[in-house]
């Protein structure tokens, strides 16, 4: 791989574990997050996993792999199927029965 191809992988790294950072953040700043530990403590470490792999270039000198593209943008298109639940996490569900 050249250096161009290098800087053009690490940009768009950069740009989706922005993404997942932005995901995460706001997921983070919802009640679900401010209640259960458990929720929080998986945004924040997910938080932790995107920025040190959107940084790679600054904080170890490497270059981002394709691999590490491709598992970046799988992890946020995997955020993005949950959007549809984290917008009915607030209403608690209920049986047909339960009254």
């Amino acid at each position: 791989m050249n250096w161009q191809a290098h800087q053009l992988l690490a940009v768009a790294n950069l740009l989706i574990c922005i993404g997942i950072g932005w995901a995460c953040i706001c997921r983070l700043n919802s009640p679900i997050c401010k209640r259960h530990l458990l929720a929080r403590s998986r945004y924040t470490l997910l938080l932790a996993g995107c920025a040190a792999s959107g940084l790679q270039p600054l904080l170890w000198g490497t270059w981002p792999s394709m691999a590490d593209t491709l598992f970046a943008g799988c992890v946020l298109a995997g955020l993005a199927i949950n959007v549809a639940r984290w917008h009915q996490a607030g209403v608690p569900k209920r049986r047909l029965g339960d009254v």
